[in-house]
């Protein structure tokens, strides 16, 4: 438990500390630039783009680690500096424990559905986010492979910068939870539950 919130917090904190630095920085150029005005950047409308980054988590007690890709498809409405919005995505990833005694656990796709809320700086949107996820799964020994889909939870922190009209870079950790699943091979019946932590850079479009 110590090492798995060891290789979540650290990186997390990693994150959010230059990304709060980055805002204060950008917001204080934001209202430097437009003079007394304090006009936030537009986060309004539909968008979609493309996510890349690394997981790292557990199952059954053993450690699981891999790369992510996919795609993202969300709405987001402004207030003056706040915006909420919805989100949902999809990625193929990489994930998978190193060995249960000859035998493996793996995700091939990871998705989820969640709300986003924030707060504007200028061209920089924080904001924290969560909802649904589910991922599919499989438990593979000796004797053969048992596949699942299992269901839980994603949440998270993030942060967006708009550079230029209607482009966004961002970046997310994120945290998915999954409950436990039995998984049942000739030889075997395991049960396993299984946490996923995303580290992910994304851009999109909006439209």
């Amino acid at each position: 438990m110590v090492i798995f919130m060891r290789n979540f917090f650290i990186p997390l904190a990693a994150f959010l500390l230059p990304v709060s630095v980055l805002a204060a920085d950008l917001d204080r150029s934001y209202q430097a630039d437009i003079g007394s005005e304090t006009r936030p950047g537009s986060f309004s409308g539909l968008y979609a783009g493309a996510d890349v980054g690394v997981g790292i988590g557990t199952a059954g007690g053993a450690n699981t680690s891999g790369y992510i890709g996919g795609a993202h498809l969300g709405y987001d409405l402004q207030f003056s500096r706040l915006m909420a919005g919805v989100e949902i995505d999809t990625l193929s990833t990489s994930i998978s424990a190193g060995s249960f005694n000859s035998s493996e656990f793996s995700q091939k796709f990871l998705s989820s559905l969640r709300g986003r809320a924030g707060y504007i700086f200028g061209n920089v949107v924080v904001y924290g986010t969560g909802g649904f996820a589910y991922s599919t799964s499989a438990y593979r020994d000796v004797s053969g492979i048992s596949r699942a889909t299992i269901k839980g939870t994603a949440f998270g922190l993030g942060a967006e910068w708009s550079p230029i009209y209607k482009i966004s870079l961002r970046a997310e950790a994120l945290r998915y939870d999954f409950g436990s699943k039995n998984y049942a091979t000739p030889l075997d019946t395991k049960t396993l539950s299984s946490a996923t932590n995303l580290l992910r850079a994304g851009v999109h479009y909006r439209f």
